[in-house]
């Protein structure tokens, strides 16, 4: 278990799965994470999340520190061995967007992927109406890479998607800076 100033981070339990099916089928949240038709889903997703939960490298529950309420989840998938690469997945229930969270989050993952998983570079796509995201991503250090221009249809018209990535050297080099207040040893 990780904690952060606010949030812990911690496996995923048996009774977590109810949380994150209705995290998933939310429409805000749905149609940032995925590139299908928002649409209900229900046994399929509850296959995948597992699935997910149980290949990824790293995959945490995040919770608020005080009063164990979920909040989303985290992961880092798709790992690359030879190349230390891994992508970043992660989504917080929109009660919780706005506070800060996910770039006090990201500090940890990214400090932890680094430092303790050894990898080389953190890679994600984010879909270019996401703004607050994409504001977020770079507070933290992610570069965009490439656009995959209009690749994604959503609300109704064409969406860019949008890809980025850490390096372990870039991180390192923004910490000569001073520790993370954020981050709690």
């Amino acid at each position: 278990m990780f904690e952060t100033d606010r949030l812990r981070l911690r496996a995923v339990r048996e009774a977590d799965f109810e949380d994150l099916i209705a995290l998933w089928n939310d429409d805000r949240i749905q149609k940032m994470l995925s590139t299908d038709f928002v649409v209900p889903l229900g046994a399929k997703l509850e296959k995948l999340v597992r699935e997910m939960s149980s290949s990824a490298l790293f995959y945490a529950i995040i919770e608020t520190k005080d009063s164990h309420e979920f909040v989303g989840f985290i992961s880092l998938w798709d790992a690359q061995t030879k190349n230390r690469d891994a992508r970043l997945g992660m989504a917080l229930l929109p009660s919780f967007w706005g506070r800060g969270y996910a770039t006090e989050l990201l500090r940890f993952v990214i400090d932890y992927a680094f430092r303790q998983l050894a990898l080389h570079r953190i890679t994600l796509n984010v879909f270019g109406n996401n703004t607050a995201a994409i504001r977020v991503y770079n507070k933290v250090g992610f570069i965009q890479e490439g656009v995959q221009r209009k690749a994604n249809w959503g609300d109704g018209k064409w969406q860019d998607v949008i890809w980025m990535a850490v390096l372990d050297e870039d991180w390192e080099a923004s910490k000569q800076d001073g520790p993370d207040p954020k981050i709690v040893s």
